[in-house]
């Protein structure tokens, strides 16, 4: 298997296609904000997505051909890859891969703590930083010829995210039982001593 260097900008392009507040589309179109993006994994948290006039200032638009990475506070680590047609803050950067390059392997390589770090390392704003995107894309990555193997990596990735949502999630239910079952404990033995409680 052959691979060689790219930077991150070689494999896409930044498609920044605006949707004024006064278009058809800004009307039809549901509107992404960072606060719909969920840190790490990119899950898009569908239920709180909005179809109203909520964003009535100037949007990008984009679809399910694109990657959309958040520039503002770039330690969220925020990359989404969204599966319908909409418009979005300009916060959110819709990235277009391109000839032969996979979406999924793109949106891990924006992912990854080395990019991440390097988004920070170039940031302007000190109360709201934003990552420098000519710097983010300058970075070097390793690239496999094959689009088949490009898949292959970040679907293996995307296995290994989802045991570690998975494996979250477990955690916090016991948490939660935890609480449940302390709660119950001192309802059941109210003359427990308050000192060891405290403790």
């Amino acid at each position: 298997m052959a691979y060689k260097w790219q930077t991150i900008g070689e494999l896409c392009i930044q498609d920044r296609t605006i949707v004024t507040p006064d278009s058809p589309l800004a009307q039809g179109l549901p509107f992404l904000g960072l606060e719909h993006i969920e840190s790490v994994t990119g899950r898009i948290l569908l239920e709180s997505v909005s179809y109203s006039n909520e964003g009535n200032g100037t949007s990008f638009l984009f679809d399910p051909r694109h990657v959309l990475y958040s520039k503002l506070r770039p330690y969220l680590n925020k990359v989404a890859l969204p599966d319908f047609r909409g418009r979005c803050t300009t916060e959110l950067i819709p990235l277009l891969p391109k000839s032969g390059i996979s979406r999924d392997f793109l949106a891990w390589l924006l992912r990854r703590p080395q990019t991440v770090q390097a988004a920070m390392q170039e940031q302007t704003g000190a109360r709201m930083p934003r990552a420098n995107m000519r710097h983010v894309l300058a970075q070097p990555v390793l690239v496999p010829d094959s689009f088949e193997e490009q898949q292959r990596l970040a679907d293996e990735m995307a296995q290994r995210m989802n045991l570690i949502i998975k494996t979250k999630q477990a955690c916090q239910e016991q948490l939660e039982l935890l609480d449940v079952y302390t709660q119950k404990a001192l309802t059941e033995f109210p003359n427990y001593p308050k000192n060891l409680i405290d403790d």
